[in-house]
């Protein structure tokens, strides 16, 4: 018995819905994979957080990339550091050493830690490009205040008014850092600013910071100033979400 020409068009129906929706799937999943970053800030702005597209899973995950990427570009740096000064070293002992088998190892060292340092040097290039990728697109996504770590440094305030104020921090949605002091009047540190400030590292982080310091002018009644820091001591992976606040009691 053939089936009513109405049934038939709906099974039709079906079947082209399908076909045009795993269409679209495969060329989604593909695009995530020929453009994962900007596919990703696209999907990101559209405010997809985690998706499951034609069975591969995607979660942006871009700020956690990019600061283990930032930590490994400072071990880069380290063993950078390390192989030039066993260079020196190699150098050295080759021009001492007189036993010609004995040279010719340390030669072969020498060759070995020149051809180590070029490695080095092309993915140190690599790792530098994608944190530059990442941080284009991440300074596209708005922070939330709590991920800002804010370590604050007061000169002749009483170490239960710095516990105060963190805890204002804190309540007021920042994160604390773990550097946070309480230093006498009369002991202020060559390094402690001439006047109250706030200092940021990134500049995505220019707005929260001067946030920040408006925040703070509400809690202590006195002005600060917004600076960026040369980040001397910040660590390097988190240099984008530290602000550190000077605050002198006047």
């Amino acid at each position: 018995m053939r089936k009513p020409w109405f049934a038939l068009a709906i099974s039709l129906g079906k079947d082209l819905i399908a076909l045009l929706r795993d269409g679209a799937l495969f060329l989604l999943a593909l695009l995530l994979v020929a453009f994962p970053a900007r596919f990703n800030s696209i999907l990101v702005d559209a405010g997809f957080k985690e998706g499951n597209l034609a069975g591969f899973k995607w979660q942006p995950s871009l700020v956690t990339s990019t600061n283990d990427l930032k930590e490994a570009q400072a071990k880069i740096s380290e063993l950078q550091r390390q192989n030039n000064e066993q260079a020196i070293a190699l150098k050295e002992a080759r021009a001492q050493v007189t036993d010609s088998a004995l040279k010719q190892r340390i030669a072969n060292l020498e060759e070995n830690g020149n051809a180590l340092q070029t490695s080095t040097q092309l993915v140190q290039s690599s790792v530098e490009k994608t944190i530059k990728t990442n941080l284009a697109l991440l300074e596209q996504q708005p922070r939330k205040k709590s991920d800002y770590l804010v370590g604050l440094q007061t000169l002749g305030i009483p170490d239960p008014e710095r516990v105060a104020i963190n805890m204002k921090l804190s309540t007021e949605g920042y994160s604390l850092d773990e550097v946070t002091w309480s230093y006498p009047a009369g002991e202020k540190p060559s390094w402690f600013a001439p006047r109250s400030a706030v200092f940021y590292y990134s500049a995505s982080a220019l707005s929260i910071a001067q946030g920040l310091a408006s925040f703070m002018k509400a809690v202590t009644g006195q002005e600060f100033t917004v600076q960026r820091g040369a980040g001397l001591g910040v660590n390097p992976s988190r240099k984008d979400v530290t602000l550190y606040v000077h605050f002198i009691k006047r």
